[in-house]
């Protein structure tokens, strides 16, 4: 690692692994966590992908991901979902993914 500060992407990540570690899960992809139903009832779009290209984010890797975690992501997210930040809205899909989850 570098001494770059953590983005919300690895903070994510991060709770996520605390999160599977405490409820013994895997770790758990953009498709769960981001499914439809969630989609529809906290953004415009049906899917991710979607939203991505509805902001002309051109998104194939993690690295592409990465790089667009900036103050005007957070913007649209907030002008396109029930969200105010990237990291509202992937905690809520968290949330969400856990709330399913047997016990």
């Amino acid at each position: 690692m570098s001494d770059i500060p953590d983005s919300d992407l690895d903070v994510l990540a991060k709770d996520m692994e605390k999160k599977a570690a405490e409820k013994s899960m895997s770790m758990v992809s953009f498709n769960d966590l981001f499914t439809s139903s969630f989609m529809t009832t906290h953004t415009k779009f049906s899917n991710f992908k979607e939203l991505l290209d509805a902001g002309k984010y051109n998104v194939n890797s993690l690295a592409d991901f990465m790089a667009i975690l900036d103050a005007k992501f957070d913007v649209f997210i907030n002008k396109t979902t029930k969200f105010q930040t990237w990291e509202k809205m992937q905690s809520a899909a968290v949330d969400e993914y856990l709330k399913k989850q047997p016990n």
